[in-house]
């Protein structure tokens, strides 16, 4: 089992609606206005949420960027996108886990629908000699210029197949890019669900001999 630490990390959720939703019954101006609450939203500034509309049904997004533009969330008639990326450090996951947790319980979303969810990593290895040895080891040909690893399974708990991809990474050296890809039902205990995403990510890594070191405290 090789064990590395995490350069930087990002997850995002994609949640369709049951059915689609016109402009009057999004209800936007309210949904802003409770995104903006620093209390039980998302803490945004008004200054940060954009509408496009162009008619009166079905032709709207509102969208936000935060965090730095590391954040963003696009609302449309169909569903609901948000993403965060950059991060890299124990703090920066917690307010990721903090901003996931406050967007389900915000959103109410109705128990029969599915969000897909997408994470990957960063996580270097301490030279580029091990990494490719490590990489290597998924090459069952000697015509594989590049190996990579690409499989789905199944881990204790989780209730659908996970995809994981493992490759080199083209953002820092010695590293490899390590994407996950799953869907969950929305029926979840929301103040604790989201803590449980790293634990899902990792056990379906180690099926690949990677596993990671705890988020770095500083960078």
């Amino acid at each position: 089992m090789e064990i590395v630490p995490i350069e930087s990390f990002a997850v995002a959720v994609d949640v369709p609606f049951l059915s689609p939703l016109g402009f009057q019954q999004a209800r936007l101006e309210e949904f802003a206005a409770r995104i903006c609450d620093r209390e039980k939203g998302l803490s945004l500034r008004p200054d940060q949420i954009r509408l496009r509309r162009t008619d009166e049904l079905y032709n709207y997004e509102l969208s936000a960027q935060f965090f730095g533009e590391n954040g963003s969330l696009t609302r449309t008639p169909l569903g609901v996108h948000l993403a965060i990326r950059n991060g890299r450090t124990a703090a920066d996951w917690k307010v990721m886990e903090e901003t996931l947790k406050r967007f389900y319980l915000l959103m109410e979303f109705d128990p029969k629908t599915v969000t897909t969810f997408a994470g990957h990593v960063h996580a270097s290895f301490p030279s580029l000699e091990e990494r490719d040895q490590y990489l290597g080891s998924f090459a069952h040909n000697p015509m594989i210029n590049r190996p990579a690893a690409l499989g789905y399974v199944q881990i204790a708990g989780w209730e659908k197949e996970v995809r994981v991809l493992i490759e080199p990474s083209n953002q820092f050296p010695n590293s490899v890019f390590v994407g996950w890809d799953t869907h969950f039902s929305n029926a979840q205990q929301w103040d604790v669900f989201p803590g449980t995403l790293p634990m899902m990510m990792e056990d379906s890594a180690n099926l690949f001999s990677l596993g990671f070191e705890p988020f770095r405290l500083t960078v």
